[in-house]
């Protein structure tokens, strides 16, 4: 079957899915694992780098009330694919502006409930949004932290959606990304059920990626790879890994 056949309603049904298991999917995943939290060390560190070689203005602490593109003006970090926000808030702790997007509402909605309206340090701005049409503006980003987002867009629209997001980055910016790593045999692309809860069942779409497929991916947006990294499963081996990547635009 043509795959653009097999998965075309696969973000559509993919949405409606995290619509669904929002609350149970943030209730599990609020943990982060060590490597998630030792990438956005490295990833607070390279953009206070870059922050020192392109100044960003600070025309103090946003309020509650103000518009995105008022917020854009503070040059946010953008949590790609946020979902429950957890990240979110990790980056904000950092001190940091924080814009949070996502395709599933049900996702922005746990989000807004999980994070306080007034942080004792950093902000968040939430908005509904899609990776590959992003509605901002260029270089209106610090960095981008990408984390098991792309996994979920098919692979003949992810250079779309890398390039999006390379072009809302501000010069020098640092991005990280988690992708789904594809073992050798394993069908690049299928739709697998939601294992957890009662909405256990509804489908989720998957891409996978070897290393090598992923440094070609984030390379053909004209971004330049720092470190790559291939991580196993906390699951064990029968389950898909991680690559990670941190990388950095020209």
């Amino acid at each position: 079957m043509d795959e653009r056949i097999r998965f075309a309603q696969a973000v559509e049904l993919t949405t409606a899915t995290y619509d669904r298991v929002a609350r149970n999917y943030a209730e599990r995943n609020e943990t982060r694992p060590q490597h998630w939290s030792d990438r956005m060390e490295q990833f607070v560190d390279r953009l206070a780098e870059a922050a020192e070689r392109h100044p960003v203005p600070e025309p103090g602490r946003p309020g509650d009330d103000i518009t995105l593109e008022e917020y854009l003006n503070y040059v946010p970090v953008l949590d790609a694919g946020c979902g429950p926000g957890r990240d979110a808030r990790a980056l904000a702790a950092h001190g940091l502006p924080v814009l949070g997007i996502d395709l599933s509402q049900g996702m922005l909605d746990e989000a807004q409930e999980r994070t306080a309206r007034r942080l004792p340090t950093g902000s968040i701005r939430y908005a509904l949004m899609d990776l590959r049409r992003l509605e901002l503006p260029d270089a209106c980003c610090l960095g981008v932290w990408c984390s098991a987002s792309l996994l979920h867009v098919p692979r003949r629209v992810a250079p779309r959606a890398v390039a999006e997001l390379a072009r809302v980055a501000r010069a020098d910016a640092p991005f990280v990304f988690f992708l789904k790593e594809r073992a050798v045999g394993r069908e690049p692309e299928r739709m697998e059920p939601y294992p957890y809860g009662e909405d256990q069942g509804r489908l989720r779409f998957y891409a996978y990626y070897t290393a090598d497929e992923a440094r070609a991916l984030l390379e053909g947006a004209g971004l330049t790879i720092d470190d790559q990294t291939t991580l196993p499963h906390s699951d064990g081996p029968q389950v898909p890994g991680w690559v990670t990547i941190l990388a950095h635009k020209a």
